[in-house]
């Protein structure tokens, strides 16, 4: 019985640990994670964002406050004004023994429980390409020293950069970073 209940304490003590989170990570710092090897550039909320696609390299980045009106003919902006779009970006390379299929958006954690994870994702292969949208995700193959940059958004309620007394984190393959 004893064994037991050790045993038992032990499995709800590593569950509970396992629950608390992952890594806690800062932006701008590269780690490995399941194989990918990533960095989060930067992570911004605004209002709207360029939608203009090509060889852009400002497509999914924020536009400035006094954007001109050919920069907000080609914006994308929430339907409603109660809502924002966070930008982020992130360049990834596969460093695992097999094939990857990079297809994380990450997710937003509103006040310990108010979840976001639904948006867009692009990549590029390279500083002058073409960013191209990813519905079902992009496969790195393995052995390749090939690092993407990869851009995503998300609208979410304004509330989540208003609220500056509730906490809020994005996670992204298994890294916490806190935004406040």
């Amino acid at each position: 019985m004893k064994k037991l209940l050790s045993l038992l304490l032990a499995l709800v003590m590593c569950l509970s640990l396992c629950a608390c989170g992952g890594q806690k990570g800062e932006i701008g710092t590269t780690y490995t994670s399941n194989g990918v090897e990533f960095t989060v550039n930067f992570i911004e909320f605004t209002d709207a964002i360029d939608n203009w696609g090509g060889a852009n390299d400002n497509y999914w980045m924020p536009l400035p406050a006094d954007a001109n009106r050919n920069q907000l003919a080609n914006a994308r902006s929430p339907k409603s004004a109660d809502d924002t779009i966070c930008v982020i970006s992130y360049t990834a390379r596969n460093v695992s023994k097999g094939d990857q299929v990079i297809d994380d958006r990450g997710e937003l954690n509103y006040d310990n429980g108010y979840k976001y994870d639904d948006g867009g994702l692009t990549y590029r292969v390279s500083a002058t390409g073409v960013w191209s949208d990813l519905d079902g995700g992009l496969i790195l193959k393995q052995l390749t020293e090939n690092a993407y940059e990869f851009r995503v958004y998300m609208v979410v309620p304004k509330t989540l950069v208003e609220n500056t007394d509730k906490s809020l984190t994005y996670t992204l393959f298994g890294v916490q970073f806190d935004l406040r």
